[in-house]
């Protein structure tokens, strides 16, 4: 069943990189949107006429029934890449899945939207993509009518890989790359996303669907690098260093700095390919990805000590609320 134009929607992750834009494109679509914040201090991220507040957490299923409560949809955006004391992927990514789709069967949700990621495995080695994994499993077994739609790497004002990326450029004139570099993604910008989950809250075709959504060109690591430097007007010089030697160097910032600019997860999907059909998001929602190179001009906000501060896991502020 679809969640037609003026359905009341519950969105997770409401306050986060993608939440912010999913929320807004739900809003200007005609749709009562309820957000579910965390904390009363992120309030103003999302605060706006027409926008109802709720107060949860998908780890607190007594927060989420709550939360559900007279909804038409449920959009599941919270995730975690890093895992910090009590948010484990585990907890967060998995269980707090559960809860969500639980609390949407309960609730008498028409769907629900679960934005996923290209690559999940049950595969104990990748503990984030086998949380994402088991995290569709609850989704599919919830008896939601459901769309679950699996991204490949986000890009946008504010995103938390090409601004790190930029810092680490703009701090060291070698920039380390883990393996040879040659690994595919598909960036796709968290504008194109935000469309896509608002087409699965209210298209009743792609009902009980996994759509693996990607940007209109694959880009290798080493593309990537070169096209932020190009961007931000630098020359620099690619060092790649082998993944055996990387991850006690990554494991070891992980631990010690309080937001590494990469983690043992990170550092093993960047190995990896993370691509779908150049053509999907054309061919299922009707029109074309926005193209990393003419996008990423935002980057250009990163000054050299953002940079240092980046590398050394102190990102600033602005990069910090995202």
């Amino acid at each position: 069943m679809s969640a037609g134009q003026g359905a009341t929607v519950l969105v997770t992750g409401a306050t986060g990189f993608v939440g912010r834009h999913v929320v807004a494109r739900l809003a200007a679509r005609g749709h009562r949107v309820r957000a579910l914040v965390h904390r009363r201090e992120s309030e103003p991220v999302v605060a706006r006429p027409g926008i109802e507040l709720a107060y949860g957490d998908v780890a607190d299923a007594g927060s989420l029934r709550a939360a559900t409560e007279g909804v038409s949809a449920v959009v599941h955006l919270v995730a975690i890449i890093r895992e910090r004391g009590a948010s484990t992927f585990e907890r967060v990514n998995h269980r707090g899945t559960e809860n969500v789709a639980s609390a949407a069967q309960a609730a008498g949700a028409r769907c629900l939207v679960y934005l996923s990621v290209i690559g999940v495995a049950d595969d104990l080695r990748l503990p984030y993509l086998r949380s994402k994994w088991l995290a569709e499993q609850a989704v599919r077994q919830s008896g939601v009518p459901h769309t679950i739609l699996r991204a490949s790497l986000l890009f946008g004002e504010g995103d938390e890989f090409f601004n790190v990326l930029a810092g680490v450029v703009k701090a060291f004139p070698l920039v380390p790359v883990a393996g040879n570099g040659r690994a595919r993604f598909q960036p796709l910008a968290v504008e194109d996303v935000a469309e896509c989950v608002a087409q699965a809250v209210e298209r009743e075709d792609l009902r009980g669907q996994t759509v693996e959504i990607g940007g209109p060109a694959y880009w290798t690591y080493d593309e990537m690098v070169a096209l932020v430097a190009q961007t931000l007007k630098l020359r620099r010089w690619k060092l790649h260093l082998p993944l055996g030697f990387m991850r006690p160097l990554v494991g070891a910032m992980e631990k010690t700095l309080p937001r590494p600019p990469a983690t043992l997860q990170q550092l093993s999907m960047l190995a990896i390919d993370n691509t779908a059909d150049l053509t999907t998001v054309e061919r299922a929602f009707g029109f074309r990805p926005h193209p990393l190179e003419e996008s990423v001009g935002y980057i250009g906000r990163v000054s050299w000590w953002d940079g240092v501060c980046i590398s050394f896991g102190f990102p600033p502020r602005w990069l910090r609320g995202h």
